[in-house]
């Protein structure tokens, strides 16, 4: 029997973090604060960071720019978005983020539903490895989460954007 989520506040700067590819993911709003059907991450992406392209299977993902300018794209839609812009990346369609600026830049990660949170709890570790079976654990990890790596974007998306993972 699920349990019924409890108030809370998360203040700026708290939340349980996960630093992937030099990412930081702060959990703001986790599974179990709205019965699994949303999670809320602050996201810091770096100056000159992409973010690996991705498709989601489960999830829809909303992002509120924060902090900084945040380039997408999103199936072949490339977007450009300041703080206070939402981007729209539905379940299904291939995206990726980036960082081209000179500062740090913050985007709120909404996730609907709840879950993928614990995909970067368990993808850190396999990251900090290098070698033996990591890169096979990798893409494991993201296909038990219904996500698909889009390794075809990323030179195009580095070249371009002027960007690296």
């Amino acid at each position: 029997m699920p349990t019924t989520p409890s108030p809370k506040l998360v203040a700026p700067e708290e939340g349980k973090s996960v630093m992937l590819y030099g990412i930081r993911f702060t959990y703001k709003v986790e599974s179990a604060d709205s019965g699994g059907h949303l999670a809320v991450l602050e996201v810091e992406i770096p100056a000159g960071t992409l973010v690996k392209p991705h498709n989601h299977t489960r999830e829809d993902e909303f992002s509120l720019v924060l902090a900084g300018t945040v380039g997408a794209r999103v199936g072949d839609r490339v977007l450009e978005a300041s703080p206070g812009a939402y981007l729209v990346k539905p379940r299904g369609t291939p995206h990726a983020m980036w960082n081209a600026g000179s500062s740090p830049a913050k985007v709120a990660e909404i996730l609907l539903p709840a879950g993928l949170e614990s995909y970067f709890e368990e993808l850190a570790p396999v990251l900090a490895r290098h070698g033996g079976d990591a890169p096979q654990q990798y893409y494991a990890l993201a296909q038990n989460y219904g996500i698909t790596i889009q390794d075809d974007w990323i030179e195009d998306l580095e070249r371009t954007y002027g960007v690296k993972l």
